[in-house]
């Protein structure tokens, strides 16, 4: 009876171990990462570094052969044919900013694109008026999908900010910026701890030094504590979608890039 019990708790602790390792939100690449070139080709360079999701951006050129730019003004063709492509690719579009409306009109236009591209989240700029963010929290939940907040370097982006901002919304989210707050010296693993349970994705970036004049760097080479700010959102049991976003235009993009996927793969 003993050994049974023993073989029991044994098996029990296997279980537990192998749930805490199995943690691993969704990591995407969003594709601003290679303005430089279309979204067809930013596309094949995102699946050729390792990447399985992509947030897609306004206003990139489709390119080769394809129709227009990337936005709710894709019509009903080009729309089918970006999804057909993307299910070659073996990719998903799951979020897309950071994109904004100037009228109700204009915003029920975005969520019926995101929604007809099986997009999840809508990235919108922070700042936004109480009248604006019921407006949105609205129709996220019409139409099953979320938005969040996403900063650059502005106050109104601090974590404090944004959880004033945030209220008790249930459908508008953080969409937080690591590397924007480390740019604006804002801790980033402490804006992550202020934030628990009110992210729904964020740009985990890190950067070569704190404040302006700064630039990305491969994870875990630079000051943005890569590895605590990981071990904290899996402590909150994060379940959102990591963005890796590299706005430094280096001739090493695509190896840098790399590197990012190579690390956050091998985190435990």
């Amino acid at each position: 009876m003993k050994q049974l019990l023993a073989m029991g708790l044994l098996a029990g602790l296997t279980v537990s171990c192998m749930a805490a390792d199995a943690w691993k939100p969704r990591f995407a690449l969003q594709l601003y990462t290679f303005r430089d070139r279309s979204f067809v080709e930013a596309v094949k360079t995102a699946k050729r570094v390792g990447f399985e999701y992509v947030e897609a951006y306004p206003g990139q050129n489709l390119g080769d052969g394809f129709e227009g730019s990337v936005g709710p003004g894709m019509n009903a063709e080009t729309r089918q044919k970006v999804k057909d492509f993307l299910k070659e690719q073996g990719l998903k579009m799951v979020v897309f900013g950071v994109c904004g409306a100037g009228d109700e009109a204009g915003w029920k236009q975005l969520f019926a694109f995101a929604k007809d591209m099986g997009i999840e989240i809508l990235q919108v700029e922070v700042g936004k008026d109480g009248t604006t963010l019921d407006l949105l929290d609205q129709l996220a939940a019409e139409s099953g999908g979320k938005v969040a907040l996403h900063n650059h370097t502005q106050k109104e982006g601090f974590p404090d900010a944004q959880l004033q901002q945030l209220g008790s919304r249930k459908h508008v989210g953080s969409g937080a910026d690591t590397g924007h707050w480390l740019t604006a010296d804002v801790n980033a693993l402490e804006g992550i701890q202020k934030l628990e349970g009110r992210i729904f994705t964020l740009h985990l970036v890190d950067v070569d030094k704190m404040g302006g004049g700064n630039h990305a760097v491969p994870y875990g080479t630079g000051v943005g504590e890569m590895g605590k700010m990981m071990n904290e959102l899996r402590r909150q049991k994060f379940s959102g979608i990591i963005t890796c976003e590299y706005e430094h235009m280096t001739p090493k993009l695509e190896d840098e890039v790399a590197q990012c996927v190579k690390w956050y793969k091998a985190f435990e």
